[in-house]
């Protein structure tokens, strides 16, 4: 029980700490920008709100995509759905660099074929991923990538695992596109409905339901990567 503690409180660690640590790059440029501008003094949640209305956000929204479709292990709807609740008005903005972003990796991806023996040192990769995407695009073809949605397995093993057969690039570009925004969409939809009733309190607790997020999505991480395989 302690030792599956210990890894439950790890994993959550390596996870907000990464998730941080992506971000805070886009962050810190904007408020150097910003208060270059300005002198005003915000509170945290209205620095972060700021911040998620900014350029620097997009830009955020474009290497997260680009990272996750090569190495990173956070999905884009993390980001994307928690913005949800935040004061943005461009909110479909996000999701065009979003898109943008994957295209991009995806392509680099597709051109840059990572062997199967350094595409398991990744986080949170499994051997086992690797050969059932195999079976998926011997069996289905392209469409096999229709199956990674519902899967939890990365979208990168799709790319990479991709890249050995010889789809046609813009086809196989356009069902990626279409793959990855049908969770946003239905998402998007459903908590934009109940944003009027919950973006106060977000916004007021905007930093405990971050934590909140990225420790039970650090848990669905640690449960995938244990289906595929021994921990």
């Amino acid at each position: 029980m302690l030792r599956n503690l210990a890894l439950i409180l790890g994993n959550y660690a390596l996870v907000q700490g990464s998730i941080i640590l992506f971000a805070l790059p886009f962050f810190l440029v904007h408020t150097l920008r910003h208060r270059l501008r300005t002198e005003s003094t915000l509170g945290a949640s209205q620095r972060v709100e700021e911040f998620v209305t900014s350029r620097s956000m997009n830009y955020l929204a474009f290497a997260w995509a680009l990272g996750e479709a090569l190495v990173w292990f956070v999905i884009p709807e993390f980001l994307l759905l928690l913005v949800v609740f935040m004061r943005r008005a461009k909110k479909v903005q996000l999701l065009i660099y979003d898109v943008l972003g994957t295209l991009a990796g995806t392509v680099i991806a597709l051109f840059v074929h990572l062997p199967m023996a350094q595409l398991v040192k990744l986080p949170y990769i499994q051997p086992n991923m690797v050969h059932q995407v195999e079976q998926w695009y011997d069996q289905f073809g392209m469409f096999g990538l229709v199956l990674q949605p519902f899967s939890g397995v990365p979208y990168k093993v799709f790319t990479s695992v991709g890249a050995g057969y010889s789809f046609f690039l813009p086809a196989f570009l356009l069902l990626a596109v279409m793959v990855r925004i049908s969770r946003y969409v239905i998402f998007y939809t459903m908590f934009t409905t109940i944003y009027p009733v919950l973006h106060r309190f977000v916004y007021r607790h905007y930093a405990g339901l971050f934590v909140g997020a990225s420790f039970v999505f650090s848990l669905m991480l640690l449960k995938v990567y244990s289906l595929y395989g021994p921990i």
